[in-house]
């Protein structure tokens, strides 16, 4: 017998769940449609071709029927002050967008769990699994999760300039209401999704083996999810959601540090962390296994389409689950009365 919410039991009869839909042919084919020069530190052509992605990503999520909003922040590039008679760079070519949509919850609707990739490259690479498959990924998530049924708010946010330091990530958690009605509960960071090896040595770890808790892996064949002990309530049940969804996904989990080592920290889950939300990072471990990473050869050629999928359909399958889970967190201690 369903025990959710009405409306909820009668969708989830008639919808197929979402990792039964993901598309490796969508998945793959976005990422070549992606310009292959987005970086905003690698020059004009390359901040023409941001842009474009800014307006790539807006017009998808329209044809499928969100009305996505553009979050707007500033940044400009490094510069030395303008010369006497030349004019300071106007506020425009200085703003930049995240783009983001809700899927509205039911009865737990002011609880949000965040999925988030960002969609900037390395001046050098044309950023094919850094970060196109976690780009294509949440597009996908979009299309898939778009008519499932849900009591929690899921927010999908592509993150712009990553690669300079994390800023639309930063700017995006900088600007969250203290006090509003919504708290995000869960916040998933897809970073570099598609690059397998099979081969000994393959993989690199930037964690020493610790005797009876951490065995490193030498082969890079799995997706890591990555997180600390603190947010393990979060983590584990994701990490328990993906398993069911997609079982022939071999995962590697990394959730039980105190603290986490900065190679830990080097995505669009930093922020969320460091402002006390539970925040993961899935990922082909990037340089720890890439040799592309950063490279002109980062290119489509090089990924695993298959092992690419097998991610994704576990992603969609987990957040549809936790969308759906009864609460993982405490309860927040209840405010003292007014005098």
């Amino acid at each position: 017998m369903c025990t959710l919410p009405l409306v909820v039991c009668a969708l989830a009869l008639v919808v197929p769940p979402p990792q039964d839909q993901i598309e490796t042919d969508r998945l793959m084919g976005f990422i070549r449609d992606l310009p292959t020069r987005r970086a905003p530190l690698g020059g004009e052509e390359h901040r023409e071709g941001l842009r474009a992605t800014e307006q790539l990503l807006t017009d998808r999520l329209a044809a499928l029927g969100f009305e996505p909003t553009r979050h707007a922040f500033q940044w400009s590039l490094p510069r030395s002050a303008p010369k006497e008679g030349q004019p300071v760079p106007d506020a425009e070519s200085m703003t930049w967008h995240n783009i983001l949509i809700d899927l509205p919850g039911t009865d737990l609707k002011d609880e949000v769990l965040l999925v988030g990739a960002h969609f900037d490259a390395a001046p050098k690479a044309p950023g094919a699994d850094d970060n196109g498959t976690g780009t294509s990924a949440l597009l996908e998530l979009a299309r898939v999760l778009k008519d499932q049924p849900r009591r929690r708010t899921i927010r999908l946010v592509f993150f712009n300039l990553e690669e300079t330091g994390l800023i639309g990530s930063t700017k995006y958690v900088a600007g969250l209401p203290k006090d509003g009605p919504q708290k995000i509960v869960g916040m998933i960071s897809l970073e570099m999704l598609g690059y397998f090896s099979d081969e000994p040595d393959s993989q690199k770890s930037p964690i020493p083996k610790v005797e009876g808790v951490w065995e490193p892996p030498t082969v890079g064949d799995s997706i890591a999810v990555v997180g600390i002990a603190r947010d393990r309530p979060f983590s584990q049940k994701l990490i328990g959601e993906m398993g069911k969804a997609e079982p022939k996904l071999k995962i590697t989990v990394v959730d039980f540090l105190p603290i986490p080592v900065p190679d830990m920290m080097r995505s669009d889950h930093r922020p969320f962390v460091m402002a006390g939300l539970p925040a993961v990072m899935i990922t082909d471990t990037a340089n720890f296994r890439n040799p592309h990473y950063h490279q002109p050869t980062d290119t489509i050629d090089t990924l695993d389409p298959v092992r690419f999928t097998y991610v994704v359909k576990a992603v969609a399958g987990a957040v549809h689950a936790l969308a759906n889970a009864e609460p993982w967190m405490p309860a927040a201690p209840p405010k003292p009365a007014s005098p």
